[in-house]
This record gives structure tokens, sequence and C-alpha cells, in this order.
């Protein structure tokens, strides 16, 4: 760590040395769009205030402003029928996108911008604002649900993670306020503990990204952007409650922001408050939850630097579905042909077990220096992240976790953002991080992850060359990461052991403007990600299952024995996954259509799953088990955006997303891989009246694995194959979901209602876990209220 802080003063102090003087050279270019459509306004004036230099907008509302002398402006922008917006500037931040608010609405003009960073152009990059549809929900899942290409693994209804192109959990990185999102990501039934209400955009990025973010990212990275605090702008704010029918929850959420000439701020916070969920015929006992938090961002700026300090707090308490713990062999099989769970309760905003406990902090500080053309960002986050996990015990064993976690993490990055050298552009940095996880003393007789330590640190860089139309992306990365466990049970010593992996990485690729409406790109990039902790150690009882990692079983034909000891490299080597992801597309803008069509293929080798092998039973019930497993596979598919501008009144949306999965070494199908979905989205709009319809189609998952039934292995005369992957249930059948919305606005009031399932249809999700026992919620419909000042 000296030696590193060494180097970064000594980089430094050189580029303070090679800073350059302002010259009249300038260039600011973005676009300006109408901040409630997206359509771009056409011969909009952009003009720097106070002065001669000024541009008129093209016809897809972009402009470009030269021979600029200071390094710091006001930009002026009008446009008829518009609200004029004056933006401070400077040369150190993104071009600006400029989105303008009508006369009659109740929406201001804003602008996006962001300070600069190296970005791979070549990679899908697709980004969502979320400020609207936030009014109506606080779920972080299903906001990021409305992105193409991305759906949700879901344990019952409260815990989802997002699953990009097939893959989830360690394979898609999830990034909260500029910082890897440190949370006990090996388990499938952890959702990510992020504030919604600090979640301004929702930025996904579809290649191979190991380049740039580091392990983890062999799928992708989902990016979840606070909103950034305004210089020059009054004390604003906005204030928001819904209640929704299903569930009876209650949400409410407030942000307020201010800024001045040299400081900006902004704070936030949320609540929820909701009942057990209603499937169309039954309660869904045991599925309330709890959660609050706050966040707070402060920046300051001054003509060499900026400095930002942030900050948030989240909480959570959720039940798991009561009707997913059975008692023995029987039972289970019952629950899976009942299609009804047993028991179920009247509804109620009790909590009981089984339940979680989370919370999430994070304090972080970024610093940007700006050294002539030169830009050093510095950035450090300190998080701490507690889990505690409860199941049905006897006793006053049932209020002690069966699961406690403390996980203390941090990270140091450094990027030098490259001035511009003719056709070169490009950045290099050094990430550090490390996480330190140990099991608080009196919860379960045996831990089922070892207290570990992980320490990871990569060096990358990523170059561009630029011509008029066309981008060329070269980049690469080497990172080294250890593991570190230590098992002790009631201070009594179990095991340890030290694992470290190392691993160089690449992207390589091109994007091309073939004219004003059309661009393609293309990129094929390597990635890695060694074995998590769960994936090696993990043994025992965990969410209505009982699961075995790679050294904590022994294996002979047709019998899994789960091992007193712990075996190793030695006895059963664990190489760590590797990808090559291609990922290309077209992007389509015009007046009345833009599209994006993407299309993607992933090969990994030594993929590392999670397959059932049978059924056992222990003193709390009998569960599946299931063990880890290595394959090679192969992933495919495509993701369609289609968004269509009918008139100035009505827009309309289409998202088609589809992965093809199989093991290569068997040819067999995996499991939990999403199915076809293809969604269609109308709205229309008339002075303060607003309404949408929208209808989703999910088919049934028909490239499926064998189904070995739970009564089947209580059956001698039923031949199981336990070397063949499989499911204990047949995927659920294809189902149909129609949704609709009204909203009206006034003056700075605006209230939404919006339905989901109105036809109140029964329907099982397959990346559902709980999908054996219980259907997905029914009907809901929301009423939200919405004040901004």
């Amino acid at each position: 760590m000296k030696n590193i802080l060494f180097l970064l003063l000594v980089l430094c102090i050189h580029l303070s040395v090679i800073a350059q003087p302002n010259q009249c050279d300038g260039i600011v270019s973005g676009v300006v769009m109408d901040i409630d459509s997206g359509e771009p306004l056409p011969f909009a004036t952009v003009q720097i205030l106070n002065t001669a230099n000024g541009t008129t907008a093209n016809e897809n509302g972009e402009f470009k402003l030269t021979n600029i002398c200071d390094g710091e402006i006001d930009l002026e922008v009008r446009f008829l029928g518009y609200k004029t917006i004056v933006h401070h500037h400077d040369a150190h931040h993104t071009n600006p996108t400029i989105k303008m608010a009508a006369n009659e609405t109740i929406l201001e003009s804003v602008v996006v911008e962001e300070i600069k960073q190296g970005e791979i152009q070549s990679i899908a990059i697709q980004k969502k604002d979320i400020s609207q549809l936030s009014a109506v929900t606080s779920n972080i899942g299903e906001l990021t649900n409305e992105i193409s290409g991305v759906s949700l693994l879901k344990t019952g209804t409260n815990i989802s993670k997002p699953i990009l192109h097939g893959l989830h959990s360690n394979r898609v990185l999830v990034v909260n306020n500029g910082v890897r999102h440190a949370y006990q990501v090996w388990g499938e039934e952890h959702a990510p503990e992020i504030d919604p209400s600090n979640v301004d955009q929702i930025q996904v990025v579809k290649g191979a990204a190991t380049v740039k973010y580091g392990p983890d990212a062999l799928g992708g990275v989902i990016l979840y952007n606070s909103k950034r605090p305004k210089f020059e702008e009054d004390l604003n704010g906005t204030i928001g409650s819904a209640f929704q029918t299903n569930g009876q929850s209650i949400n409410s959420k407030v942000n307020l922001g201010q800024g001045f000439k040299h400081f900006a701020w902004n704070v936030g916070g949320f609540g929820v408050y909701q009942g057990d969920l209603e499937a169309p015929d039954y309660v869904l006992s045991n599925t309330s939850k709890q959660e609050y938090g706050g966040n707070f961002n402060t920046l300051l700026h001054q003509e060499k630097f900026d400095l930002q300090l942030s900050g948030s707090y989240f909480q959570q308490k959720i039940g798991i579905l009561r009707g997913s713990i059975v008692g023995n062999l029987n039972d289970l099989q019952n629950a899976i042909d009942r299609g009804e769970p047993n028991p179920t309760f009247p509804s109620t905003y009790e909590i009981q077990n089984p339940r979680q406990d989370t919370r999430h902090g994070l304090i972080k500080s970024d610093l940007s220096l700006f050294l002539g053309q030169h830009v050093f960002n510095v950035s450090y986050a300190y998080q701490d992240n507690d889990r505690k996990e409860f199941d049905i015990r006897r006793g006053i064993l049932n209020e002690r976790p069966v699961i406690d976690l403390r996980l203390q993490s941090h990270n140091f990055e450094t990027e030098w953002i490259q001035p511009e050298k003719g056709r070169w552009n490009g950045s290099s940095g050094i990430q550090l991080f490390t996480h330190h996880s140990v099991n608080k003393p009196g919860s379960n007789p045996i831990n089922f992850v070892p207290d570990y330590d992980v320490l990871n640190i990569g060096a990358f860089t990523v170059q561009s060359l630029n011509f008029d139309n066309t981008t060329f992306e070269l980049g690469a990365r080497f990172d080294y990461q250890k593991l570190s466990v230590a098992d002790t049970v009631r201070e009594i010593f179990i095991y340890d052991n030290e694992v470290d992996y190392a691993n160089a990485t690449f992207t390589l690729g091109f994007k091309k403007r073939l004219n004003d409406k059309l661009t393609i790109f293309s990129n094929i990039g390597s990635a890695w990600r060694p074995p998590n902790v769960a994936e090696l150690y993990s043994f025992g009882y965990h969410h209505s299952r009982i699961q075995f990692g790679l050294w904590r079983y022994e294996l002979e034909p047709q019998i899994a024995t789960p091992t007193n000891s712990v075996l190793d490299e030695d006895d059963r080597p664990v190489p760590t996954e590797k990808g090559i992801k291609w990922v290309g597309g077209i992007e389509l803008r015009k007046s009345k259509v833009n599209a994006e069509f993407i299309f993607y293929a992933n090969q990994i080798k030594n993929y590392i799953f999670l397959r059932p092998y049978g059924i056992t039973t222990n003193i709390a019930g009998t569960f599946p088990y299931f063990l880890y497993d290595q394959t090679d596979a192969f992933f495919a598919g495509s993701d369609w955006d289609i968004q269509f501008n009918h008139s100035d009144k009505l827009t309309s949306e289409m998202k088609i997303s589809y992965v093809y999965a199989i093991g290569t070494e068997d040819q067999q199908a995996l499991i939990e891989v999403p199915p076809l979905n293809v969604y269609y989205m109308l709205d229309y709009k008339r002075g303060n009246w607003g309404y949408g319809l929208n209808l989703s189609y999910t088919a049934r998952q028909w490239h499926e694995p064998s189904v070995i039934e739970p009564g089947d292995f209580g059956n001698s005369e039923v031949e199981i194959n336990r070397d063949e992957i499989f499911d204990f249930m047949a995927p659920p059948n294809d189902y149909f979901l129609l949704g609709g919305s009204v909203s009206y606005g006034h003056n700075n009031w605006k209230a939404i209602i919006k339905s989901n399932n109105i036809l109140n249809t029964s329907y099982r999700i397959y990346t559902n876990r709980l999908r054996y026992f219980a259907d997905a919620p029914g009907r809901n419909v929301s009423v939200a209220f919405q004040y901004k000042f």
C-alpha cells in the first residue's frame, strides 16, 4: 500500500509539472432533447452567456461550440415553447446532455453531465432515468427490470437480484454510487442493499467489462448512479408517497438539494411498510417487509479540483414465504403438487421466521484533480454490511439467527484521464479492494460459510483511436486476488486455508457512425472470476435447501458424501472461470424511431453452478440438497429495444429479450435461465394528463433440464441419474400480464395511479427459487402523489 501511495504522489507531481496553460482551443459539444419524450429539439440556440460565441443545434439536437478560451463557461440554451436554462460547464466534465422542459409542464429543464472518466464506448451501454418510475415503487429490483436484457433472480416476493444475459450474482458486478457494492453476493437469496431514494439513473454495461471494473463482470455491470449536486440552484426538492393495494404497503421518500457558485448539496431518505402480499387465490403468508434509509451528497468545486463526499444507509427486515418450509419428503412432494403453500394465514404486517434482517452503510470521498489537460480521479470508500438470517427453530433458538455475518470493505481507486493527443485518448488506473467477513458468535453450531478475507489489486488501461465517425478501442488489465478463510465455532478451531489467483484480461472493439441515423458497434473481451467462499466452503442448511461447496463433499458414482475435513486444491482442483464475450449491435436514431438491437455470445470455461442432487432429512425437516459443480458453458442471445414517436402526444416502446444457455461438456440445459420475454408499452399525453398501457408476455422455458420429482427419490422403481443436470419441477407455463397507468400534473403536484397484473393472472416465474411452493403476486394498484418545489 505504501508503494502504491508513493507512486500516486509521484504521478501527481509529474502531472502538475506538465500542465499546460489555457488556450482558445476549447470545444464543447452536446445534445438538446425534450425531458419528457427524449426526442431531439432541432435548431435549439446554444450560447456562451455574455459573449458572441454561440451556435444552433442541427436537426438531431446536436451542437458544437469551438474557439473557447475559458476553462469554465455558462451555457444558455433556448428553444421556443420551452424553459430557458443556464448551465455552468467546465472542460473537465463530460459533454452535456440538455433536457429541456416545456413551459406548461411542472418539470424543470436539467443538464446531465459527469466528471470525465474513461468509458469503453464499443460495449453496449444502456441508461434509464428512473425519476418517474421511482414515484410509484421503491423496489430497486423492479426499477432495474425496466431495462431490456435484465431480468430478476428471485427468492419469493421481496428478494431479487439482477440477471444480465443469463448470468447473476458473482458474474454481474453491482456498482452503487460509483463504488463496487460490497455485500454477501455469494448468496442467490441475497439482494443488494441499495437505497432507492439515492438512485437517479441506472446504467447497464452489457459487455465483458472486466478490464474497466475488475473481476466478477463476466456478464456485465449494473451501475446505480446517485444524483449529483448541482451548482447555482435555489433550495429545491421532491416529496412523494405511494400506497399499494397488494400488501397494503405505504412508501414515502424525500429529496432536497441546493447549489451555490462553488458548493452544492443534496440529501434524501425513504421508508417502506408492507404487509403480506397475495397471489390471486391465496395469501403469501410471511411476505411482509420494512425498509428505510437515507443518503447525502456534498460537492465542492474549485478551479483545480472537485471534492465530493457522500454516504448512504439502508436497513431492511423481510419475511420469507412460510410455506417454503416443509417437514418431510411427502410434504415436499405435496407442496409441489398442491399448488398452494401450506400453512397459509390471514394477511398481516407481522414478520415472523423465516426472515432476513440486513443493513448497509457507505461512506465515500471522490477527488478530481484538474492539472492542465489532465484529469486525475482518486476515490476511497468504506462499507459496512450486516446480515442476519432467521429460521424456524424451537424455543429460545427461534430468536437466534442461523446466519449472522458482518462484512467490512475498503475500496481505493485512482484513474488518470489522458489529454487528447491527435486522434488518441484514454485512461489508466489502479483499483484495490478488501473484504473482511466474520461470523458473529452464538448463532449456529456450524458456520454455513467460514470467516474470510479478500484482497484484490488490479491495474488497467483503455486506449481509443478516434477518426471522424469511427472509434477503435483496446484495453488490458491485470488482477491479483487472495482469499483467506478460517472457521472457528465457539472458540474451537476447525480449519483455515489460503488461495491465490492472478489473471490478465483484454478488450478490443470499434464503434462506427455510418450516418446521422445509424451507428454500429462490436466488442470482444475476456473476463475471469475466481470461485467465491460459498462455492468452495458452504456447508449445511440455507433458506429452504441444503448445499455443499466444492471442497465440502466427496463424490462417488450417484453418491455425494459431506466431508468432516476440508478439501483443497490438491484434492479437487477448482480453476477460475474464464470467459470470452462478444457483443455487437446497431443503433438507429430517427425523428420517429429510436432503436437498439444487441446481439451477444459468451463462452465460459470452468463455469461454477449450483445443481440439485437429491433429498435429505435433518432435525429441521426434509429438504432438497444442492452441490456446486463445474462445467463449460455457452450463453448467446439478443436484446431489442425499439421506441416509436407516433406524434407529440403518443409514444410506444417494444422490448424483446432472449438468452440461450447450455453446458457444452454434456450438451445439457442449465437451470434458472430466463425464458423469452416480450414487452410493449404505449404512452399518451394530453395537456396535464398522461395515460399508459403495457403488455408483457413471458414464454415457457422450452430449453429445460430433465425433471426428477422429490417423490422419485423414495421410489425404488424410478431410476435416477444424478450425473445429469435436473430440476425438481418442470418450468412453469407461459403467461401474459396486462398493466396500465393514469397520471395528472398541475403546477408542482403530480398524481399517478398504476396497476400491475390487471387481469389477476395466476403465474409462476421460472427464475424464482420459491416457484416450487407458490404463485407470484396478483393484481396490484398503486396510488402515488409527488410534490416538487
